[in-house]
């Protein structure tokens, strides 16, 4: 008659338990740093110049991030709070409503004329917007980057 132990078992029952915490340890570490990095990218790249060439710092303050994590997934959500994000992602073509106010004119009639400020009065005006895709040009350019590194996190947590 022939006997055979299993030496180990409890150790390789229990490793095999705390992988799926270790997996989402991981992942949850690593979605928070590249939601984190597309948030920068969208900042300073879409906005700042490459796509949009915003001017003041109010869009980038409405670039916001979200962490959203339960027992099997975890999502990173970059958005923005502005009223003309939409317009700025998408193609846009309208009329939209100006409101009367003060305009610093710099130019007329194509020339630089000396600086002078002058009221407006409210008005409407016909817009047809290209589409920057300040957004979704940014995650598309973190594509591989997104892939390589959650790929990376659990090649980690199963090692």
């Amino acid at each position: 008659m022939i006997t055979a132990h299993l030496v180990g078992d409890e150790e390789v029952l229990a490793r095999l338990r705390s992988i799926p915490g270790a997996v989402n340890t991981g992942l949850v570490r690593t979605v928070t740093k590249l939601g984190l990095d597309l948030q920068r990218r969208v900042q300073q790249d879409g906005l700042s110049g490459q796509t949009l060439a915003v001017r003041s710092g109010l869009r980038k303050s409405t670039i916001d991030l979200s962490l959203e994590q339960s027992g099997d997934y975890v999502t990173a959500t970059i958005s923005s709070g502005s009223e003309y994000a939409h317009a700025d992602e998408f193609v846009f073509t309208g009329t939209v409503d100006v409101r009367a106010g003060l305009r610093r004119v710099k130019e007329a009639f194509g020339r630089p004329t000396s600086e002078k400020l002058i009221n407006t009065r409210a008005h409407s005006r016909r817009m047809a917007l290209p589409e920057p895709s300040f957004l979704r040009s940014a995650l598309e350019e973190m594509g591989s980057a997104i892939r390589d590194e959650v790929e990376a996190a659990v090649r980690e947590a199963l090692a």
